[in-house]
């Protein structure tokens, strides 16, 4: 019982983690996270329209590996560029999706 005891003394003692602070973005970096989402979004395009040759299930694999990686890149990564590549592979694998009526079955 001792151990719930000292769980339950640590919370609300004031030690909780503080978020960062969030820097102001330039307009250089969005500029260039820009560029970087855009060229992701067509790299995930392109490979979802290629593999499509290899396999029709191909496009299917491709937009689920972009959209799940993108989002959880999203979540985990601090910094812009990454952050920008992330979004780009999420709109890419979305953009994607609306191709698929286009692939001759």
């Amino acid at each position: 019982m001792a151990y719930m005891e000292n769980h339950l003394d640590g919370v609300g003692s004031g030690h909780e983690p503080q978020p960062e602070p969030r820097h102001k973005l330039s307009a250089r970096d969005l500029v260039l996270g820009t560029i970087v989402a855009g060229l992701f979004a067509a790299a995930a395009i392109a490979a979802a329209i290629l593999s499509f040759d290899l396999n029709p299930a191909g496009p299917v694999i491709v937009v689920v590996a972009a959209i799940a990686a993108g989002s959880l890149a999203v979540r985990r990564v601090h910094d812009t560029s990454l952050k920008a590549a992330a979004i780009g592979l999420v709109v890419g694998g979305i953009v994607a999706i609306l191709f698929w009526p286009f692939f001759d079955v």
